[in-house]
């Protein structure tokens, strides 16, 4: 079955993104979103894990990571890891 959203980072994004994830001086929520968009990853060089193997990997639930994906192809990076008021 083909993915519905699929997460496509450019060489920068998950530059950024794994600077991020090692620096580990960020809010837990948005580690945790930078973590799943590097694991979702499909294009090359990227990990392009299924929803339950991101789900095993981080402990998150995975309605979460279905969330995640489809927030970043509908409206980007920066509203993934920005912090909604």
């Amino acid at each position: 079955m083909e993915k519905r959203y699929r997460v496509t980072l450019t060489r920068s994004e998950r530059d950024d993104l794994r600077e991020l994830v090692s620096a580990g001086k960020a809010a837990a929520q948005k580690l945790v979103r930078a973590r799943i968009l590097l694991l979702a990853d499909q294009s090359e060089g990227g990990s392009s894990k299924s929803a339950p193997e991101i789900v095993e990997s981080l402990g998150c639930g995975r309605a979460g990571v279905g969330r995640i994906r489809k927030q970043f192809v509908e409206e980007g990076l920066e509203a993934v890891l920005a912090r909604k008021p």
